[in-house]
């Protein structure tokens, strides 16, 4: 008998050795699959012209097309090939066959064209029909019927292969069943796809949902939509209003650095030209000089001041999308700053071109400013500006800083334009509040605005500095201990100061009563948002939801109990005039020009953004419904010569539907909807469970309406009435589908129970902060962040670094600080924000909500005992946020090079086809669109927000597996299987769009190209490069594909199933570069490589591909999910250490955390070091690596405990994810071994808790047992197997691997296995006699005496089962009241065992060979009772059952399996 060293010496000099790579075999597979399309069907001929003859016509057609095919061994010689060739041979005919059957392309096309739908019932038939004729077609054309398999061969039952039998007609039946099995298959592809489909988009294009659909979307498909129960439109227009508000916070924030650098600046010269006499808080003083002067105006008064009026409303340039400027568009010949013209030439919607008098010649001109019909003069704009800062105040202040604090004269003009620009968009929101008003409200609002405006832009507090966003409520942070204890103080003083009227005497307040008021105050304070003309009053100054009776303004004098507090809320401005300093002192008041800006920017974007939001939101829907009912109920124009054309109802496609309805009969008409489908989206007077800005003075509505069709509503709801009807809310009274409608509305969390906070504190918090070290705090982890995301420009078709002026511009838009140029695109940047296209890192993202879960500013500032901890606080929050701007910064600059990349690709496609600017189009998505720079934007903007990975389309679900104690940055893999999706779908989309541009020219395609390039970056981005990449390292450094795969074998877990790159050192010693590392797409690929794995390793068991490719598949679903259901970092640190529920001191990968002999003292600091590497920051294993590497070569400090040592080029290379790992399987192969005693164990206990559990136990179940048991023993050995050839292949030679299994006490299963022979479960005396006690105690037969000679014999044919090929025989239990299927004959015959056959190539075969000299020939004619007989001689229940078993054996037909079944 062979040993495995002579096994391995025959394959490395095989000349078959050679191996062909991954991508050329692929590539090979595409002409082979078409030859294979032919050679099917001429088989097929040959097979039936053999029917009722002995002729080899098909063999002779097999051996003609081997010979002619010459890319068959090349697409055969890697999984990755067979499975590509085996696609391309059913594929074609077999997706032509059903769409020839289904018709279902023109079916849809019919029915759209008609204004109607295809219903389910008849989609299912057609589906039906198309399934029906592409499993013929397959069965038809397959090439190969016993290479490529069936599921039957996995599951059994009728569809599985005959290999046995040579007959043609065997053949045909063989086809016969493949052919069926490719129907269902293509069926349930058909509606696997309807329902992925219908939870991606409600059924019916908006229609109300009934049956399965309404309980498919409610449960499942809300949840995984990145929209969840919005409407589509509803969605988009929410993340404009999230991109408006994070554009003005951006304006302000740019502003904030601005000032702090410019102030910091002159403190820092101020202080070297001071020197010692320094003094304290220089800074601080500035500060508050400056918010002087911002806070200032030109009036009498001097203060801060608006300005009422209008200005003219100004055209949309047709060039640019927007209202006309000069320096752009049409007026770009003019400079930045000159006055606009009056008129500029008319440009023609449907050309693109200037209009010309037919008469004249010249061109036609157009009004710059909008013309009001009616008085033919411009209309007019509502418009706020902010009155000049005071110029005494102005003059002073740089007078002051110039010659007191030296400043530079370039430095204050700077500072001074800064206050100004500011000052201008705090009167541009103002702007935009005015204009949606009705007038009534706007001359309140006039009134109101200069009394408050102070209280609206001056609210800098420290207190309510914690917002977790522009749209919520500010969360109130603790002062520092200190500062409330000064409080406390004053508090004191302030009561000492009253006279008690009973006593006499000054108050007395205890200590504790002052510090349960002064808490009191600063946690039930509130800052609210926006301006609120309620009663006449405003709501901007601070209000307190209670009070200290003894410093209220109306009962301050009259307190007669200083421990009242009264229990309605009061505003600042009713403090006593003593008290007020102290109020604003606890509160943190800021005298800050920059805390001005920031928080009145804040203040005012929030409801100015909301207030937009749902008045853009019904302005969309109503352009739909007009667009709807005109389709539903038919009109009439013009045409060119005057004469009147009428358009029938329901005439061409049905437009989108409206999404919102006035009323019940609306719904019915728009969706088909009945009144349990839709729901009021807010009650009258309940605006405020959508609108927290929600404002009434006096009972009514402030808003005007959107557009006409609001206004027409409005005057028709107030007939009868004696006064018109106001607006509260647009949406106020309307209606929407029940989803859509709670979609609107706010959720409160409530208070978070005890249970919560623990689960917080334990294991949220702590997640939180590993995955906080491990990427944001991780600066090696930046790197690969930055490399990575390079993928995202690749797969969408864009060449990554490709184009230097996009880099250059991407690059200076980013909002951190960085070398060559950042910041210097803020006003770009800032138009991004507003697109949706940048700040939308996932991962942060996700980070950014579980912090946000946990509260995790708020639990650090309750740590905050003195001032000196809350300044490391404030610097480690420092340090927080510089680090989250960079991570988003790696992310934002792929985003802008991918959206610059995108709008450059699509001006130019659409220009080359002979499109204008100004000129009418329809888009990809059957829109009509102006082409123009605006549109080109929110194109270029769509397709980076959906093929780009943004955590605003991450689903809630998606969102909410944060709070999970599995899973690390879940929403990641989430948006790279949403975008992989999207970006396949849109290239062919873009490929298959159609649309007229010039009439003469008909129907064009300007996004073909563009879609095939998108296409083609897809699949060499996430296929060809990987695969690329790893042959041409194969090739490089001669590593075969047999060492490749003996290298899986010995790599970690989370790498199996990834890209490996291999590397060979001079001595022969292999080594990897996981790439998984820098591939963003590694979620998509790595189910596929898993599949591929399967494949590859199923290839010796000679039953075709498709069941290894379903285990593979099923693996690979795993694969898939791991990111979501795997341990987080924190909890399975927590695991390793766990003696409970955990693995008791071994990590995930079986490494001993801590030694068994160990004192508890040991213990517990190995397993604290253990946990606390899981929340290490900056990369520390790989800092520590990196350390280690730079010793000198012979010095002992460059190993670590377990006796490794590195080198600074590898470990420098890890730094961008490119760090080799060395294969090692001698130090590997212990755990090999002990998952091999374990795996024993489990299998032997398989038996023992069947069989011994108590009860009666009847000979059946004992064998059944027996059988299950040695099936999970043969996996386990087997697996052991082949850990043990490939080592081998990686150079552990016989005597070491012997060495390793004698020292843990398996010689003897060493002995078998390198003999590739089977060791069954043999069945101790121990057991046997609990056999015996067991059976005296229940007073029944032995079970397993009388199952015995059955087990035996089972035992005695599996020892002749091979471990060199996956075949665990298809084992029946012969003491069931079944026929026996097949037979076992000359079990004992004298056929040696065969070893290891390490030549995968010939290994089935050989396998079937023994199989057949072992059990004998499967499909004998014996009769089944006979066969049993004379297999268990003396079994009297064969002898008894005989008769009945010989009837039914008559009617069967014996079915082909190996061994005992």
């Amino acid at each position: 008998m062979a040993t495995l060293d002579e096994e391995l010496n025959q394959i490395s000099t095989s000349p078959d050795s050679d191996d062909v790579g991954t991508a050329v075999s692929m590539l090979a597979a595409v002409p082979s699959g078409l030859f294979k399309i032919f050679e099917g069907v001429a088989s097929l001929g040959a097979t039936l012209l053999d029917l009722g003859v002995d002729k080899d016509r098909a063999e002779a057609v097999e051996a003609y097309f081997d010979k002619i095919n010459p890319f068959d061994e090349l697409a055969e010689a890697t999984a990755a090939g067979k499975i590509t060739e085996l696609i391309v041979n059913i594929g074609i005919p077999g997706g032509a066959a059903f769409k020839i059957g289904s018709g279902l392309t023109k079916a849809t096309l019919r029915a759209k064209k008609a204004g109607t739908y295809l219903s389910r019932g008849e989609r299912a038939t057609r589906y039906a029909k198309g399934a029906g004729l592409s499993g013929i077609a397959e069965g038809m054309v397959v090439g190969d019927v016993e290479e490529a398999g069936s599921f039957g061969d996995w599951l059994g039952g009728p569809t599985k292969i005959d290999r046995e039998s040579d007959e043609a007609s065997t053949e045909l039946l063989n086809r016969i069943k493949f052919g069926i099995e490719g129907a269902l298959f293509t069926g349930a592809i058909g509606g696997a796809g309807e329902i992925i489909s219908r939870l991606r988009n409600q059924v019916g294009t908006g229609k109300a949902l009934k049956g399965f659909n309404k309980w498919l979307d409610q449960n499942v498909g809300r949840r995984v939509r990145a929209r969840g129960p919005d409407d589509p439109n509803v969605f988009d227009l929410k993340n404009k209003r999230r991109g408006a508000v994070d554009s003005d916070t951006l304006k302000a924030q740019t502003d904030m650095r601005e000032l702090d650098d410019i102030f910091g600046k002159i403190e820092k010269k101020y202080k070297k030209v001071v020197v010692d006499k320094v003094e304290p808080n220089v800074k601080k003083q500035i500060l508050k000089e400056g918010n002087d002067l911002f806070m200032s105006g030109t009036g009498k008064d001097g203060k801060f001041r608006p300005l009422f009026g209008t200005v003219d409303e100004i055209r949309k340039d047709p060039i640019t999308g927007v209202p006309f400027q000069s320096g752009f568009g049409q007026l770009k010949a003019l400079k930045f700053d000159a006055p606009l013209p009056k008129e500029v030439p008319a440009i023609d919607p449907k050309t693109g071109q200037v209009i010309l008098d037919p008469k004249t010649g010249k061109e036609i001109m157009d009004s710059v400013k909008v013309i009001d019909p009616v008085t033919q003069k411009p209309k007019k704009l509502y418009n706020v500006e902010i009155e000049p800062m005071s110029d005494t105040k102005k003059m002073a202040f740089r007078k002051k800083l110039e010659d007191t604090y030296k400043a530079s004269p370039d430095d204050v003009t700077d500072l001074l334009n800064i206050f100004t620009d500011a000052r201008t968009r705090i009167g541009n929101l103002f702007t935009g509040y005015g204009r949606l008003l009705n007038p009534e409200a706007i001359t309140k609002f006039q009134d109101l605005l200069p009394k408050v405006i102070d209280d609206l832009i001056d609210r800098g507090y420290n207190v309510f500095k914690e917002n977790k966003g522009q749209l919520t409520v500010a969360k109130n942070i603790p002062p520092v201990n200190t500062l409330i204890k000064e409080t406390v103080k004053e508090f004191q003083q302030i009561a000492s100061s009253k006279i008690n009227p009973k006593t006499g005497k000054p108050f007395y307040l205890s200590d504790d009563l002052a510090m349960e008021m002064v808490n009191e105050i600063w946690r039930k304070a509130e800052l609210p948002k926006g301006i609120m003309l309620e009663k006449g009053e405003a709501l901007a100054s601070v209000r307190f939801r209670t009070m200290p009776n003894f410093i209220r303004k109306s009962v301050a004098d009259k307190v007669t109990d200083i421990s009242k507090r009264d229990p309605k809320s009061a505003n600042l401005s009713q403090v006593t005039g003593v008290a007020k300093p102290v109020i604003l002192k606890l509160l943190g008041k800021s005298e800050n020009p920059m805390a001005s800006i920031m928080e009145g920017t804040s203040n005012l974007s929030a409801q100015l953004r909301s207030m937009e939001f749902f008045n853009n939101t019904v302005k969309k829907n109503n352009i739909y419904k007009r667009a709807w009912n005109r389709w539903n109920d038919g009109y009439q124009y013009k045409d060119a010569v005057g004469k009147m054309i009428t358009v029938p109802a329901r005439t061409g496609t049905e437009p989108p539907l409206p999404f919102i309805a006035n009323t019940h009969k609306e719904a019915q008409k728009f969706w088909g909807a009945s009144a349990d489908d839709i729901e009021m989206i807010v009650p009258p007077r309940a605006e405020r469970e959508i609108d927290r800005f929600v404002d009434q003075p006096e009972g009514k509505g402030i808003l005007a309406p959107v557009d006409t069709l609001e206004k027409e509503l409005l005057e028709k709801r107030s007939l009868g009435k004696d006064e018109l009807e106001t607006i509260v809310n647009p949406l106020a009274g309307k209606y929407a589908l029940t989803d859509q409608a709670l979609g609107f509305r706010k959720v409160d969390e409530g208070k978070k129970k005890l249970g919560t906070l623990i689960y917080e504190n334990s294991i949220l918090y702590p997640k939180a902060l590993s995955q906080m070290s491990k990427t944001v705090f991780g600066p090696f982890t930046h790197t690969r962040n930055f490399l990575s995301a390079t993928a995202f420009a690749a797969a969408n078709g864009i060449l990554p670094f490709g184009n230097t002026k996009d880099v250059k511009a991407a690059w200076q838009a980013l909002q951190v600080g960085g070398p060559f140029g950042t910041r210097k695109l803020n006003a770009f940047y800032q138009e991004l924000l507003e697109l949706g296209v940048v700040n939308s890192n996932v991962r942060l993202g996700d980070l950014r909500r579980l912090l946000e879960d946990v509260d995790f500013g708020k639990t650090l500032n309750n740590l905050n005992s003195d001032f000196y901890f809350h300044k490391f606080i404030k610097g480690m929050n420092k340090i927080k946020r510089a680090a989250q701007d960079a991570y988003t910064a790696e992310d934002d600059f792929w985003k802008i090079f991918t959206y610059l990349g995108e709008k450059s690709r699509l001006t130019k496609a659409f220009k080359d086809k002979g499109m204008r600017f100004g000129q009418e189009f329809t888009d990809m998505n059957g829109v009509k669109r102006l082409f123009n720079e605006q549109t080109l934007k929110e194109m270029s903007a769509d397709l980076v927000k959906n093929n780009v990975p943004n955590y605003a389309f991450v689903s809630e679900f998606i969102k909410g597996i944060r709070r999970w104690p599995v899973g690390n940055f879940v929403a990641f893999p989430a948006e790279i299987m949403r975008t992989g999706t999207n970006i396949i779908e849109t290239a062919l989309k873009e490929i298959n769009y159609k649309t007229i541009i010039n009439p003469k020219d008909g129907l064009v395609a300007p996004l073909r190209a563009r879609g095939i390039q998108r296409l083609t970056g897809m699949a060499l981005t996430t296929a060809a490069l990987p695969a690329g990449i790893v042959t041409a390292m194969q090739a490089l450094y001669d590593v075969s594909q047999d060492e490749l795969n003996a290298m899986r074998r010995y790599v970690a877990d989370w790498s199996k199933n990834s890209t490996l790159i291999p590397f060979k050192d001079d001595d022969g010693k292999l080594s990897y570069i996981d790439f998984s590392h820098l591939n963003a797409y590694d979620t998509l690929t790595r189910p596929i490589q898993t599949v591929l794995n399967a494949v590859e390793q199923g290839r010796a068991d000679n039953d075709g591909i498709m069941d290894d490719f379903i285990l593979g598949l099923i693996e690979s679903t795993k694969e898939l999910g791991a990111p979501f259901i795997s341990e987080s970092i924190w909890t399975e640190a927590l695991q390793d250490i766990a003696p409970v529920l955990g693995r008791s001191g071994v990590d995930r990968e079986g490494r001993p955390i801590w030694n068994e002999k160990d004192s508890r003292g040991d213990k517990l600091a190995k397993a604290v070091g253990h946990v606390a590497e899981a929340m290490a920051p900056l990369n520390w294993n790989q800092l520590s690596r990196l350390g280690l590497s730079m010793y000198p070569s012979d010095s002992k400090g460059r190993f670590n405990e377990r006796g490794q040592d590195f080198t600074l080029g590898n470990e420098a290379a890890g730094i961008f994810g490119m760090r080799r790992v060395e294969v090692n399987p001698k130090k590997s192969f212990n755990y090999k071994v002990t998952d091999y005693k374990k795996g024993v164990r489990n299998s032997r206990n398989l038996f023992t808790a069947a069989t011994l559990k108590g009860g009666v136990v009847t000979p059946t179940e004992v064998v059944d047992a027996y059988i299950n048991t040695n099936r999970a023993l043969y996996e386990v050995s087997r697996n052991l197997y082949e850990d043990m050839r490939a080592a081998q292949i990686l150079g552990m030679g016989e005597e070491a691997i012997s060495f390793q299994m004698n020292q843990r006490g398996e010689q003897r299963a060493f002995n078998a296995l390198i003999q590739g022979q089977f060791r069954p479960f043999t069945i101790s005396n121990k057991v046997r006699q609990l056999f015996e006690l067991r059976s005296q105690e229940l007073g029944v037969v032995n079970p397993f005496e009388a199952a015995q000679d059955v087990l035996d014999r089972i035992k005695e044919a599996l020892e002749m089962v091979p471990l060199s090929g996956d075949l665990f025989p298809d084992l029946k239990n012969p003491l069931k009241e079944l026929p026996l299927v097949g037979a076992i004959t000359n079990m004992l015959d004298n056929t040696p065992v065969m070893p290891m056959d390490l030549n995968t190539q010939n290994t089935g075969a050989a396998i079937a060979q023994n199989a057949n000299n072992r059990f004998g020939n499967v499909t004998t004619n014996v009769d089944q009772a006979s066969q049993y007989a004379a297999l268990w001689p003396g079994d009297s229940y064969g002898q008894i059952n005989k008769n009945k078993l010989q009837a039914k054996a008559l009617n069967q037909r014996p079915k082909t399996n190996i061994g005992l079944g």
